[in-house]
């Protein structure tokens, strides 16, 4: 590993040096000769070390030279990093021009840049001798002769079998994803003649495996492809040497030497015409070349033909063109316990209770990745002792070797690692100064990156940030990365702990994870702290003499005291700490970089970190702080400020705009901020500027002057009314977050020249000339995939406004959502907003609509088939899966909507003049709801397009019927109390609601139907009736619904009692009866209702009795009665409810005292007695008459 750490460090070095070499400075401190000759045996070595690459000798003095020159390649770099910093100091201070300038300069100065010189010109003469040392290259060289893992694992998969041979029983937790990839093997609706699938993860997670799975399943994959091939590529991608695999991989090939047009000819003739699968395991390769060249031999195969590929890297399957990647999930902990088990080969008596605890222990710190499992069982096998398997928990588990192939979990690591470049193994390695299970920031991971140099400007890119979000996805592409999520633009992620092992392996002695005991034992010179806990040693004066980077959480503030001698320390990262300020060690880093912080109890950072002139990232997250010193414009260097949830900072200073470096402030949730100086317009590099959830209602004018300004966050900014006029002027601005800014008044005049803005998810139509048109929507937002247009009833020009809008162009918008009124008396044009929303049709690929305040008296041509003089449109949104229409005062019917092949749920809602509709098919929709539509009556509810068997006769026009299709679950009917469905609600409902509505939908249906026979609503699982109208004895359909489980009849004046048809609900296992004033009790077939486990009856005036039969419902596990004054007593045969857990009375005066019964209730735990004064004074502990019946109740609650 020293050799890649040392490469990275010198390659840092060496891209320091070149500009170096041009500065003024170093002719005059004398040095140019000597940074010249430095920048000489830089470029010298590190051709070398790429030359002898990733292999490495592992002992012996090649070992020691390496580590020689890794310790001199870090005070080289430290050293050249100081003098760096002179030399920008010397140029921002405009101090010199000619020679004689400088020497006029003050002595103390003077001084000082001559010991920087000095330091320079020792440090080089300290690299001299290494590099002189030729004697050790011989050694080094014939070193990588000599046995290294990763090397052998090459050696070892490279000539592996090409027979994919699985143990099938023995391989756990992969059934579902064997499953996942096999249907998209075999999908046949593409018209991809050979379509690529990827299964990704990290080493050692089990892709070969699986793949092993899938090539040999027997009952679908043997019988669906003609031809299975299996090849084992490895690192090497050499298309000669991959036909020939490809040639040996026939059975009956002779495995020979044969000429490639010979192998190239029978490949040919062997698969031409025939769907065959050929599965490449382990690719790496990221040449679109090499993979074209070797697809050129697979061309003849037949429609269908699948390649199964396995690779580390999501990169490799971009350049493959996989038509899907499958990230391949870790074992559970359950399966990995059982794999373990499996690989340990337990004892006849199985595994005592400790080893069971410490095994768990062990096979969690794996992961879920399979080869470590493995690993770990073989390399305890054998093993007796508890001491040995406690050892094994608490040591690092990367050196284990497994018993496959002997591959040792590190090697397969390492081997991965191998394949990064350069500056990308820098950037992994440093990710290990985070504890395991630490959510990493994105952003700030960048910018410690970019603190320590790790990142360098490429030819065309002028912006550091975007080379570090190329490597973050590089690294997350390999899994060295994972769990990436992302909230509100903020991304974080993780590492695997296997992962982070291998990191922490390669930092090896640099990185401290404890407080040293004393000064004597610092003479490692860590180059790296990560203190995670109080610390049980005085940290010694020299500790973080030579450290580049720490890491403190949960930690005394003590350990800051011994900053005061650190020379080289670049970044610090402080956790959760809580401080009432800033530790003053901290501020006198001299050439700190990096410094994050949070949960600071202060209200004002010091004044003094003003001075740490090169300090590049500042972020204060979570904190108290009301302001930031005045001075901050001092920081010339700092590039990257983050405030995140300061949530008493209410401005910046006026010099925030001297810091002409800063290229992103992130102010959100700083929940009093109002606003935001005038001089951040002086800010010419800013990008990246977010304000969300501030109490920010107007930006500054300057704000529109800052022309790289690529990203805008203002949502939820509930106080914003309006933005800065000019905004046109934003050139570079690619995203504008609005989302939640509900007081905005519209958008500005120019928008719509922000030719490059690639996501708006809200415009705001304004009322008069002030603002923009909607017309201005049309050159923006482009890429946006959420859409939300507020205030269309200000539109006055639907033929030049709306139709300019080209919602219909904006390919990727997903969600779209269309709002007339933004407040209620606003006057209405039902002919101009028709004429509107005809202009504002969505593009064919939208998954979301939502139209809201749409006064028109006809729904939009899109919406619906174009029939009679038209041509019918099938399809025309066929992935529209969410529609809502809200708030149409004035449309009658509508009718003939389009058929929407993908529509899930469909929401009409507050549609107070809709008397029909009509449309379809949907025969994907799941959820229907209909809401507050008074003079909506009869309406033709079909699965299909044809009717059913009998209603031919009574059955309207086809165009007439809502064709719902078979997949309807959820039905919600609220306040539609005229509304009939037609012949019968929909038979695949799971769960139903309904509302103020007309009783007579529980009805059976209507004679024509069949209904004889009628055995429909067998699935119906939940159902809730809430202030039905009509409501008596006609409720037949419950009689079908033996699959209900929960019932709820609330606010039912008309009901007076239950319907015997109750007892075939042999399914419910929940009834709730709240406010139906004229109930006045339970029918005895309530004890057919074996499966109920919860009762409430609640607020019903008239109940006054309790079915004798309640005793037979032996599933029963709370009983609630609430608000009924007229029940005096509870039945006796309550007796028999043995599982009854919870007794819940009130307000129930008429309950005067319990029976001896109650006693025998073994499984009673809880008892709720509350508004029964007379039963509560008889149960008062200790007191009461009743006390001995309920004492031996665990929770007892009695007002």
């Amino acid at each position: 590993m020293e050799a890649a750490v040392a490469s990275g460090i010198l390659k840092i070095v060496g891209s320091k040096l070149a500009p170096l070499l041009i500065k003024e400075y170093s002719l005059i401190v004398g040095v140019q000769k000597h940074l010249e000759e430095l920048n000489d045996q830089v470029q010298e070595i590190n051709c070398w070390l790429e030359a002898v690459g990733d292999e490495v000798a592992r002992n012996g003095p090649a070992l020691n030279w390496l580590r020689k020159l890794k310790d001199i390649a870090y005070d080289v770099d430290d050293i050249v990093d100081e003098f760096q910093l002179e030399a920008e100091s010397h140029d921002a201070h405009g101090v010199g021009g000619v020679v004689s300038n400088y020497l006029c300069a003050k002595p103390k100065s003077l001084i000082l840049r001559c010991k920087a010189a000095s330091k320079l010109k020792a440090v080089k003469k300290r690299f001299d001798g290494i590099v002189k040392q030729r004697t050790e290259f011989s050694t080094i060289a014939n070193s990588l002769l000599a046995s290294d893992p990763v090397r052998d694992m090459n050696h070892n998969t490279a000539n592996m079998t090409s027979l994919p041979i699985v143990d099938v029983a023995s391989v756990l937790g992969r059934d579902q994803e064997k499953n996942q990839i096999i249907s998209k093997l075999v999908e046949t609706s593409d018209q991809q003649r050979i379509k690529t699938i990827s299964i990704i993860g990290l080493g050692g997670s089990g892709k070969t495996t699986l793949a092993k799975l899938v090539f040999n399943d027997c009952s679908i994959i043997e019988k669906h492809f003609e031809v299975r091939l299996w090849v084992h590529v490895s690192q090497e991608f050499d298309v000669e040497k991959l036909v020939k695999k490809l040639f040996e991989a026939f059975a009956d090939n002779n495995p020979g030497q044969h000429a490639l047009p010979y192998m190239s000819k029978t490949i040919s003739d062997k698969l031409t015409g025939k769907r065959f699968l050929l599965v490449l395991d382990d690719v790496w390769t990221e040449s679109q070349i090499l993979w074209e060249q070797f697809m050129v031999y697979l061309k003849g195969g037949a429609h269908g033909s699948r390649i199964l590929l396995t690779s580390r890297s999501r990169k490799v399957a971009e350049v493959e063109g996989s038509a899907y990647q499958f990230d391949l999930p870790f074992l559970s902990l359950n399966d990995s316990w059982e794999l373990f088990q499996q690989s340990l080969v337990m004892p006849p008596g199985g595994l005592e209770v400790e080893f069971v605890d410490v095994g768990k222990d062990i096979v969690k710190k794996c992961g879920g990745v399979p080869l470590a499992i493995k690993a770990l069982a073989g390399a305890l096998r054998g093993k007796e002792l508890i001491e040995e398997w406690q050892a094994m928990r608490d040591s690092n588990l990367l050196h284990f070797v497994g018993e496959e192939r002997g591959v040792s979990v590190s090697a397969c690591l390492r081997l991965s690692y191998f394949q990064l470049s350069s500056h990308l193994k820098q950037c992994f390695t440093i990710c290990s100064l985070f504890p395991k299970g630490h959510k990493i920031d994105k952003e700030q991971l960048i910018d410690l990156w970019i603190a320590h140099d790790m990142l360098t400007l490429e030819s065309g890119v002028d912006y550091l940030d975007y080379i570090g979000h190329k490597c973050f996805n590089s690294l997350v592409k390999m899994s060295f990365l994972q769990d990436v999520n992302e909230y509100r633009e903020r991304v974080t992620c993780g590492m695997h702990d296997l992962v982070h092992d291998l990191a922490r392996s390669i930092l090896d002695d640099e990185i401290s994870l404890d407080v040293p005991k004393d000064e004597t034992c610092c003479t490692k010179s860590y180059r790296y702290f990560s203190l995670t806990g109080q610390a049980q040693n005085v940290p010694p004066k020299n500790m973080f003499q030579k450290a580049r980077s720490i890491y403190v959480d949960n930690c005394a503030d003590a350990i800051f005291g011994a900053l005061k001698d650190t020379r080289h320390l670049r970044s610090i990262t402080v956790g959760t700490m809580y401080m009432q300020a800033i530790p003053i060690a901290i501020l006198q880093v001299k050439n700190l970089k990096y410094l994050v912080i949070s949960r600071l109890r202060c209200e004002a950072l010091p004044e003094a970190i003003s001075d740490i002139w090169s300090l590049q990232a500042l972020h204060v997250t979570f904190s108290a702080i009301v302001e930031l010193p005045k001075s901050i414009g001092k920081l010339k260097k700092l590039r990257k400020l983050n405030l995140f949830w300061c949530w008493k900072l209410k401005c910046l200073p006026d010099s925030i705009g001297d810091c002409q470096m800063i290229s992103s402030i992130d102010l959100c949730k700083c929940e009093n901020l109002t606003v935001l100086p005038e001089s951040i317009g002086r800010m010419e590099k800013l990008r990246v500027l977010r304000l969300g959830e501030t109490k920010i209602e107007r930006l500054p004018s300057g704000i529109t002057a800052l022309r790289n300004l690529e990203r805008l966050y203002l949502d939820r900014c509930r106080e914003l009314v309006e933005l800065p006029e000019g905004i046109g002027n934003l050139e570079k601005l690619q995203v504008l977050d609005l989302e939640g800014s509900v007081n905005l008044r519209g958008m500005p005049i120019g928008i719509g020249q922000l030719s490059r803005l690639q996501k708006l998810d809200l415009f705001v139509v304004g009322e008069g000339e002030k603002f923009a048109a909607i017309s201005e929507l049309g050159n923006v937002g482009r890429n946006s995939e959420d859409l939300r247009i507020r205030g269309i009833d200000h539109v006055t020009e639907p033929d030049d406004d709306a139709h300019k809008a080209c919602l219909k162009q904006k390919a990727n918008l997903q969600w779209l959502e269309l709002r007339w009124r933004m407040r209620v008396g606003h006057e209405e044009n039902p002919k101009l907003e028709q004429a509107v929303l005809d202009g504002l049709e969505p593009p064919p690929g939208i998954k979301g609509l939502e139209i809201v305040g749409y006064s028109g008296r006809e729904c939009a041509r899109w919406m619906q088939d174009q029939v009679g003089g038209g041509v019918q449109r099938l399809s025309y949104f066929p992935y529209l899966r969410v529609m809502h229409l809200h708030n149409f005062p004035n449309l009658k019917h509508l009718d003939g909507l389009a058929e929407l092949p993908c529509l899930e749920e469909l929401e009409l809602k507050y549609l107070a003049s809709l008397e029909s509709i009509s449309g379809g098919p949907f025969p994907s929709l799941v959820k229907l709801v209909m809401r507050d539509l008074p003079s909506l009556g009869e309406v033709w509810m079909v699965a299909e397009k044809s009717m059913p068997d009998g209603c031919s006769n009574c059955t309207p026009h086809l165009g007439q019927v809502l064709q719902v299709g078979s997949c309807v679950s959820n039905l919600d009917i609220w306040g539609c109390p005229m509304l009939e469905v037609k012949p019968y609600l929909p038979l695949s409902l799971q769960h139903l609601v309904l509302y103020q509505s007309n009783g007579q939908l529980l009805q059976s249906p209507c004679a024509c139907s069949g209904s004889p026979s009628f055995s429909g609503f067998s699935h119906l699982k939940k159902l809730e009736l809430q202030n039905i109208t009509g409501c008596g004895r006609g409720w037949e359909l419950l009689q079908h619904m033996t699959a209900l489980e929960s019932l709820r009849i609330l606010d039912s004046d008309e009901l007076t009692e239950l319907p015997e048809c109750f007892r075939s609900l042999k399914s419910l296992r929940e009834l709730t009866i709240m406010k139906c004033k004229r109930l006045s009790s339970l029918p005895q077939s309530m004890g057919h209702l074996t499966s109920l486990q919860v009762l409430r009856i609640e607020f019903c005036d008239a109940f006054h009795e309790l079915p004798e039969r309640l005793g037979e419902l032996r599933s029963l596990r709370r009983l609630g009665i609430e608000g009924l004054p007229g029940l005096s007593c509870l039945p006796q045969s309550m007796r028999r409810l043995t599982s009854l857990e919870v007794l819940k009375i009130r307000d129930c005066p008429g309950i005067k005292s319990l029976r001896e019964w109650i006693k025998g209730l073994t499984a009673l735990r809880e008892l709720w007695i509350w508004g029964c004064p007379d039963l509560a004074r008889r149960c008062e502990r200790g007191k009461g008459e009743d006390w001995h019946l309920v004492s031996h109740i665990p929770e007892l609650h009695i007002w």
